[in-house]
């Protein structure tokens, strides 16, 4: 069962790394077009489609990466109590 949620674990930090590697790439003209810019976009779409349709975007500053984020650490942390408490 640990390694259950160890692998979730691991799913989720590999999901948030995503995440912050997508943000990133916005800023380079053209990188979130790119092959790897449309996959890792379709990845985290998994996490941040769901999102933007009760998160507005405020002027031209899309606030759902960072909520998604904190969703993600709150699972993540989540996770680990579960695992302390089976130890």
């Amino acid at each position: 069962m640990l390694t259950i949620l160890g692998l979730l674990n691991l799913l989720l930090r590999a999901l948030e790394f995503i995440i912050v590697i997508w943000v990133l790439m916005s800023w380079l003209p053209g990188a979130q077009q790119s092959s790897l810019g449309q996959l890792l976009g379709r990845i985290s779409g998994l996490i941040l489609n769901p999102l933007r349709r009760f998160i507005p975007v405020i002027g031209i500053i899309d606030l759902t990466p960072l909520v998604g984020l904190i969703l993600l650490q709150a699972a993540e942390m989540g996770l680990q109590a579960i695992a302390r408490t089976m130890i």
